[in-house]
């Protein structure tokens, strides 16, 4: 149990802060999530299956692109006016192919993706309630308002950013990282190899991600909870606060709360800035890659 900051002394709950878990709890709570969602996300097997096939498909038309543009310097533009037009036009029509089937199967993708990340956020916010309404009242006295409405909302819209973009960035980057290697290899070992050379500082440097991230995401969940907690428990008693003249109080308290969630923003920030754009840790160190082998290739 912590011990409350004398800032924090109007909140009136000391063990709230206690968001640092040991290893093997940590490890025991993230396969009880990952057992949640495999089970939410069972009754759509079919659906997955389709967006797989989807991913599949769009990572091989992507993959496609630069193959076919070296087939056509290759074959059909050559020194000398010696280039074959007729090799040339079939090469280009197939890059134009491959072009709308990357399209559309991304499109369709999407559409699908969207869906079932709809549907399995549904079936989320309905267990969550059905689970809170089912809590003892020493839960509730141990936790604000504020704090379970902050993990019941933005909790789950992070989430939902992980079945909007997150997993088919994960996937796809997984997929076109080795087929590129793959296919460098083949085509030229040493050029292959070249590019493998820059693996090991890539994956340090998303260890080092990952562990910020994580660090900058919990700073910035703990900074809104105290704002949301503040913004309910306000609103909610706004009749005790007009009565006991507690206006320029919460006013106090809240430019404090509101200055933590700027300054955990603010901190977050050159993490959540660097090359290539924010994204889940778990894709950054193939997003790295992916450009500079498609460069080689």
């Amino acid at each position: 149990m912590s011990v409350l900051a004398p800032a924090d002394r109007w909140r009136g709950v000391a063990s709230e802060e206690v968001d640092e878990f040991s290893p093997s709890v940590a490890g025991l709570l993230r396969r009880r999530s990952r057992r949640l969602l495999a089970s939410l996300a069972r009754p759509y097997r079919t659906e997955l299956l389709v967006a797989a096939v989807l991913i599949l498909v769009r990572a091989a038309a992507y993959l496609a692109l630069p193959y076919l543009v070296g087939l056509g310097i290759d074959k059909g533009i050559r020194p000398g006016h010696t280039g074959n037009l007729t090799t040339l036009a079939i090469i280009v029509a197939a890059l134009l192919l491959a072009l709308m089937v990357n399209s559309a199967a991304n499109y369709l993708f999407l559409l699908l993706s969207g869906r079932l990340g709809a549907d399995i956020l549904l079936d989320l916010r309905r267990t969550l309630f059905a689970h809170v309404q089912e809590l003892s009242l020493s839960f509730y006295e141990r936790y604000t308002s504020g704090r379970i409405i902050s993990r019941l909302t933005s909790d789950v819209d992070a989430l939902n950013e992980l079945l909007a973009t997150g997993l088919t960035s994960v996937i796809t980057s997984l997929i076109s990282v080795v087929a590129i290697t793959v296919i460098l290899l083949r085509l030229d070992a040493r050029l292959g190899l070249v590019t493998l050379v820059a693996m090991p500082l890539v994956l340090a440097l998303t260890w080092w991600f990952r562990s910020n991230s994580a660090r900058s995401y919990r700073a910035v969940r703990r900074a809104i909870v105290l704002v949301i907690v503040h913004y309910v428990e306000s609103l909610g008693g706004i009749r005790a606060v007009h009565a006991f003249r507690r206006e320029p109080r919460n006013q106090e308290i809240f430019e404090d709360v509101n200055g933590r969630y700027r300054d955990a923003n603010i901190w977050s920030t050159p993490v959540r800035g660097l090359p290539g754009g924010p994204g889940p840790a778990d894709t950054w160190s193939a997003d790295r890659l992916r450009p500079l082998s498609t460069a080689v290739l």
